[in-house]
């Protein structure tokens, strides 16, 4: 599962935290609440460091690059004096068999009830990177909402990362995950999801 993913989830959880808390510092009273909440805080730190540390997307993108480290996926190399994320032989092998006509993204037996959004800003002088990945979501099912936003039900944050690595686009691609989108009857119809 990937770290926007996991975040997601943990965001979920936050929010049932939060109502928690407050009804804890209401209950407290006006009085309570300055001795009350710093012990909550701590209880908190410890049951979701998120809750009060806030991501550095710098961090995020760290921990998914170990990742794919971890999985032999990728390394990194220094070039240039800059220390940069490359595919290994075996990343390479997986980036083929994805740019292959064959290969199909796996699909959970169960919708989270939560969008993932690829959006693209590739420039002109790199046309053909953005008609590769253009043609490379439209195979793999997903939906255009616009001109270079694409959505998908289901996670596919590693996907989009190796893509990202194996074309050297870094943010010119981003991987969004969205609690909602208005209008999404269609949408659920497209990908056979609960209209609710």
């Amino acid at each position: 599962m990937g770290q926007l993913e996991q975040g997601s989830k943990k965001r979920t959880r936050r929010a049932n935290l939060e109502k928690v808390l407050l009804g804890t510092l209401v209950a407290a009273g006006g009085i309570g609440v300055a001795l009350l909440a710093p012990n909550v805080l701590q209880l908190l730190k410890h049951v979701d460091p998120d809750w009060i540390y806030k991501r550095d997307p710098r961090q995020r993108l760290r921990e998914v690059a170990h990742r794919l480290k971890k999985k032999g996926l990728a390394e990194f190399r220094t070039e240039g004096g800059k220390k940069r994320l490359r595919l290994t032989a075996r990343g390479e092998s997986v980036m083929s068999s994805i740019w292959s006509e064959n290969f199909q993204l796996k699909k959970p037996r169960r919708w989270d009830g939560k969008w993932r959004l690829v959006i693209f800003d590739i420039p002109e002088k790199r046309r053909g990177v953005r008609d590769r990945i253009r043609t490379l979501v439209a195979r793999l099912g997903f939906l255009r909402l616009q001109d270079s936003v694409w959505v998908y039900p289901y996670d596919c944050e590693e996907l989009v990362t190796l893509l990202k690595t194996d074309l050297k686009i870094g943010r010119a691609v981003l991987y969004v995950i969205a609690d909602a989108i208005e209008f999404d009857k269609p949408l659920r119809q497209h990908f056979g999801l609960p209209l609710e």
